[in-house]
């Protein structure tokens, strides 16, 4: 096994914390101290990820995140404080990764409506493809405490630029922050719905209903409708 080259991270939860692959030799062994200290961080990451949505947040202590990253509590305490400190580690990292996710979808040239529809196609398939972080990002947040009740509110608010590039239609006055609030926090309220229901994999097939919620503030009921029916490009 080499500590040469970095892993490119992935979102929480995507895989096991205790894939063979994952596990470092028992014994002695050439591993850097950086590398196993990093190894052990991101299997409890993933732990942390998958333990929570299985259980809750609540109900899920620290010995079976350990337990489930195949490391000590006392190397737990090496990395984070507590439970909570893991979490918001975890609940970063994925958000941050999928927050680059659907920027870069939306950033491909297109008109605004279709950048809408391709970044919403993008976080609604993200969301699907990886269910542990939907779960704890989504729905064990809120139970998490304060701090990451406020880093929920705080993710939110990166979707609010998506909103500088929208047309203004002629002879309407301005959509108002208020309503584009709004609207983020029904796309948001959706998406809690079907991952509190156990229905994350169905998220997909919400894109049309997403996106003429989206759109028609800004385009008008006839343009919505058209573009939420159009293939993703």
């Amino acid at each position: 096994m080499s500590d040469v080259t970095r892993e490119r991270p992935r979102i929480p939860g995507s895989r096991s914390a205790t894939a063979p692959e994952r596990r470092l030799p028992r014994g002695r062994h050439d591993l850097t101290r950086e590398y196993v200290a990093r190894t052990q961080r991101d299997r409890l990451i993933d732990a942390m990820a998958r333990t929570v949505a299985e259980r809750g947040y609540s109900a899920a202590p620290l010995s079976d995140v350990c337990a489930a990253a195949g490391v000590s509590t006392r190397a737990f305490y090496e990395h984070f404080a507590d439970k909570e400190a893991c979490f918001l580690a975890a609940l970063e990292l994925g958000v941050e990764l999928l927050q680059k996710t659907v920027a870069t979808a939306y950033a491909r040239p297109a008109p605004w409506p279709r950048r809408i529809h391709r970044g919403l196609d993008t976080l609604l398939r993200t969301l699907a493809a990886e269910p542990a972080f939907a779960a704890l990002a989504v729905v064990e947040v809120l139970a998490a405490g304060t701090r990451a009740r406020s880093r929920r509110r705080a993710m939110l608010n990166p979707y609010l630029a998506y909103f500088a590039d929208a047309p203004r239609r002629a002879r309407r006055p301005p959509v108002s922050r208020g309503v584009i609030e709004a609207t983020i926090a029904g796309v948001y309220g959706v998406v809690y719905d079907h991952v509190c229901t156990g229905r994350v994999g169905e998220l997909p097939d919400r894109l049309p209903d997403l996106t003429y919620l989206v759109l028609v503030p800004f385009v008008g009921p006839a343009a919505a409708t058209r573009v939420a029916a159009e293939p993703v490009g």
